[in-house]
């Protein structure tokens, strides 16, 4: 007879994932993982194999979970205004309470990317399929005239997902809220001219 695990995988994988997300990979220690999963070492092992496979697992998660909101603002409103509601959610994520752990993908751009190429790939796959629905939101808001003939989908694109992303640092290192407010600003602006 199989052995039935006694608790919940998703949940404890979302608990991880808020571990992570707060401390960071390095910072978050195996006891500090499994206090916050509430499992224990051996339930952790046979379920997620290591600290590095349920941190992966865990970006997975995050990923998939922040592509499925923007598709859904994509979906549910016209395509400059799914632009506007995607900036000002970073805006006021950025400043409210929990604004300060930044995003779970940038910090791991910033900690892993690098020195850890499963890392990399789930970020740069992450942030290109966030830039091309940034990219395809402009196309039709361009078809729609919704924004100007000139504005460039691709450079654009590119140019908000920086801008998102540099909120999530300023916010993350500590930076005041109007250098956040300023980079929103700015974003707005681009879909302005």
């Amino acid at each position: 007879m199989p052995w039935k695990k006694n608790f919940d995988v998703d949940d404890a994988l979302r608990k991880a994932g808020e571990t992570f997300w707060s401390a960071g990979y390095e910072a978050t220690s195996m006891t500090s993982l499994l206090d916050a999963m509430g499992i224990q070492k051996g339930s952790f092992y046979d379920t997620f194999g290591s600290k590095r496979d349920a941190y992966l697992r865990a970006l997975d998660r995050y990923a998939d979970g922040r592509q499925a909101m923007l598709d859904g603002w994509a979906a549910d409103s016209s395509p400059i205004e799914c632009l506007r509601q995607l900036l000002t959610y970073v805006r006021d994520d950025c400043i409210g309470p929990e604004g300060r752990k930044g995003c779970m993908l940038v910090n791991c751009a910033l900690e892993l990317a690098a020195t850890d190429p499963d890392a990399q790939r789930t970020v740069q796959t992450a942030f290109e399929a966030f830039r091309r629905t940034l990219e395809d939101c402009l196309e039709r808001a361009r078809e729609r005239g919704e924004v100007g003939a000139q504005v460039d989908p691709a450079a654009t694109s590119t140019t908000l997902l920086g801008l998102v992303m540099s909120m999530r640092v300023f916010s993350r290192a500590g930076s005041p809220d109007a250098t956040i407010q300023t980079l929103h600003d700015q974003a707005l602006e681009l879909l302005e001219r």
